[in-house]
């Protein structure tokens, strides 16, 4: 009988420590594309499928967000070259199922940014929106496909009213046909399924699409000041902007007003100065965080009685933080419930959980363990999102996911760990029904992540998943030789993987040598029961999401190989795992070699 010395889970990614000198459990460079599931296992990870038609046109995607409104629909929109399309499934009983276009001739150097705000007079929210100019933007999501056409009426599909489809019944009665680009003003009907009152309707045809007209309140909150940053607090818009250190707040019952008195009334318009021109900002229970880029206001509404006036003031604390510990920008900043992460100028991932405790301690840092991939990363453009208890950051420039998990116990005990950089094209990030989508760095397409098992190309043609899991060196008795003439692998594989590469590294980076053996698929021999047999038992239902990342395809297996090797000397050594073709699919539980000391001693070093 042998003994093995086993690796027999992974616990991290980890490219701040020397790999020779940590856990041998640990992931380090050049790992990627491949994730650490929550039972410690580590798999190939998923590709991508693309949501819309193809599209080579080199002006990618520069935001994306989804729009869950008041009234339950829900639109994901994405801003490229100069227009804002949002997509539509089935409207009015009408299947479109593509992106659609809400309006264009807008900038196509600036991002445009959007934050819902509660319109009483129509009893809906609006989607506010800024793009780098002196102009505040208003859309309320309204949709609707054309059934015929009469010569001052338009009749939609459906029983819905065009109320209920969210068009307005008091505010800007102007509406745009998506295939045209004309506008029609309307003046009754609302509460029906037709519009009337319409002066001509010539250019319209059965199945058009309509949507309500992009409003623009011109020079808000001043002439020739541009509007960077937004968020809506207390219902109050808030806009902060790249040429200078105020941040504008409207009065909460009309977003495009400024106005306020002295005494300051609740509700009313506010002036914020920061020490710098504004990164953003972010939400934390009841504080309006404000970035600029080496600080953090805590901003606070205080309601005090002023003689027999119930007044409210703005309490503006500077937190501490230090040089470049501010934003690195607005759409790096990730609200997480009770907390909020934000990449910073140093470039790390900051944490703040409650501002109360930032008098006098530093913002947390949770990015120590990929310091390296950090400080050498490019940044530009990044993204941040939370979808299902772990942080998105995209790096747009060099084609860069990271992701940091968060996996509480029964016992509320959290451990966080770094997933290795998966290699896509992301620029923005966003959810959609549920599913992580990522809009691409490179032309306007958008794809769901971890979808089917290859990449995907504008041609509709599959691309391989170069997939690398390096584990840290083993390193028992660190100073004497050892050897071994087994080495043996249990894991997980679909029978399209037949060429699953071990590479042994003898020595640190192969100085020794390195051999690299074929684990094969369709190998009877090490195969055993398929998964799909045994998926209960192999994911738990409390620990891996049913159709997630982590999900193996329902063709593979478990295996279990041995494979041989001549004893050769060596100190250290590294196991790498890896693929790089289309429709590849493994997972390793556990591997490791039967070592011995070897009976030469290591005389060669001794001076």
């Amino acid at each position: 009988m042998e003994r093995y010395s086993l690796t027999t889970e992974v616990l991290e990614y980890n490219s701040a420590v020397d790999p020779t000198n940590c856990d041998p459990r640990t992931l380090v460079v050049p790992s990627q594309n491949v994730l650490i599931d929550r039972q410690r296992k580590v798999h190939s990870r998923k590709g991508l499928s693309r949501k819309g038609i193809a599209n080579k046109s080199l002006t990618p995607p520069r935001n994306a967000w989804t729009w869950n409104n008041s009234t339950g629909k829900e639109l994901p929109q994405r801003f490229y070259d100069d227009e804002l399309e949002v997509y539509l499934g089935t409207v009015d009983t009408y299947a479109i199922d593509a992106w659609t276009r809400v309006a264009n001739s807008w900038s196509t150097t600036e991002i445009m940014r959007a934050r819902p705000w509660w319109d009483a007079t129509e009893s809906i929210d609006l989607q506010l929106m800024v793009v780098g100019d002196d102009n505040v933007y208003e859309w309320n999501g309204a949709v609707a496909v054309v059934s015929s056409i009469a010569s001052t009426t338009i009749t939609k599909k459906g029983t819905t009213t065009f109320a209920q489809n969210r068009f307005y019944t008091n505010r800007n009665k102007t509406l745009t046909c998506v295939r045209t680009g004309t506008e029609y003003t309307y003046t009754g009907g609302e509460g029906t399924t037709t519009l009337t009152g319409i002066a001509d309707t010539t250019g319209l045809i059965a199945n058009d699409i309509l949507v309500q007209k992009i409003v623009t309140s011109a020079d808000k909150p001043a002439a020739d000041r541009t509007n960077d940053t937004i968020e809506v607090f207390e219902n109050q818009l808030i806009l902060g902007s790249y040429d200078d250190n105020e941040v504008y707040i409207s009065n909460n019952d009309d977003y495009d007003g400024f106005a306020y008195s002295s005494p300051r009334i609740a509700g009313e318009g506010a002036l914020v100065t920061l020490d710098g021109r504004s990164k953003g900002f972010g939400i934390l229970g009841k504080y309006l965080l404000a970035f600029a880029k080496d600080s953090i206001f805590k901003v606070e509404y205080v309601e005090i009685a002023v003689s027999t006036t119930l007044t409210e003031v703005l309490s503006i604390k500077k937190l501490n933080s230090g040089m470049d510990q501010g934003s690195f920008g607005p759409d790096t900043i990730i609200p997480i419930g009770d907390a909020i992460a934000y990449l910073s100028n140093e470039p790390a991932l900051r944490y703040i959980q409650d501002p109360d405790q930032l008098g006098g301690t530093s913002p947390r840092t949770l990015s120590n363990p990929i310091k390296t991939d950090f400080d050498a990363e490019d940044f530009t453009n990044a993204f941040g999102a939370w979808h299902k208890n772990a942080i998105y950051l995209s790096s747009p420039v060099n084609s860069r996911l990271y992701i940091l998990e968060f996996v509480e116990d029964a016992d509320g005990k959290l451990r966080r760990y770094w997933q290795p950089p998966q290699i896509v094209p992301v620029r923005s990030i966003s959810v959609i029904n549920g599913d992580l989508y990522i809009h691409s760095n490179y032309v306007p397409e958008t794809y769901k992540l971890f979808d089917s098992y290859s990449d995907i190309s504008s041609d509709d043609v599959k691309l391989p998943i170069h997939c690398i899991a390096a584990f840290a060196y083993s390193n028992p008795s660190r100073m004497n030789q050892k050897n071994f003439d087994e080495y043996c692998v249990e894991g997980e594989i679909s029978p399209s993987t037949k060429d699953l590469a071990l590479t042994l590294n003898y020595g640190f980076g192969g100085y020794i040598q390195s051999i690299e053996r074929m684990i094969d698929g369709t190998d009877r021999d090490i195969l055993e029961e398929s998964l799909a047999v045994s998926s209960l038992g192999q994911q738990s239902l409390g620990q891996t999401p049913i159709g997630g990342a982590s999900t193996a395809p329902s063709e593979a297996a478990k295996f279990r190989t041995i494979l041989e090797y001549p004893k050769d000397d060596y100190e250290g050594m590294q196991a790498i795992f890896s693929t790089n073709e289309i429709d590849r699919y493994w997972g390793i539980l556990a591997h490791g070699a039967n070592v011995r000391l070897s009976k030469r001693k290591n005389i060669s070093i001794k001076k």
